[in-house]
This record gives C-alpha cells, sequence and structure tokens, in this order.
C-alpha cells in the first residue's frame, strides 16, 4: 500500500487525475479525515472538496 498527499486546486485537475488513475488495475481510495472515496469516481473526489490536503492510497 502506497500513500501520497495531494491537493486539487480546479476540476480540470481531478479530471487529469482520474484519467491517470483508470489506466492502472490496483485499486484507489481518496481520503479526507474519515471520509473515504475510490480515486477513480470524478464525482466523488470533487465531494472531498478542491483546494483540500486529500490522502492518496494505491493498494499495489
Amino acid at each position: 500500500m502506497t500513500t501520497r498527499e495531494v491537493t486539487f486546486d480546479s476540476i480540470e485537475e481531478v479530471k487529469k487525475f482520474v484519467n491517470q488513475v483508470e489506466q492502472y488495475p490496483e485499486d484507489v481510495d481518496v481520503c479526507c479525515g474519515s471520509c473515504m472515496v475510490d480515486g477513480k469516481s470524478i464525482l466523488g473526489i470533487l465531494s472531498l472538496g478542491i483546494r483540500k490536503k486529500l490522502n492518496v492510497v494505491i493498494h499495489d
């Protein structure tokens, strides 16, 4: 499992991130506090908020 901290400053950055993550077979989660969403879901990531520190967890 690999964890990285990211911040998205725009919806375009979220879309670019999701397009890149969809290319990989591993499960990817994005977390903010106790909330966790699928890293391959634009709406899920946007529900966590823009300009917040988020943790990306790659289950390899």
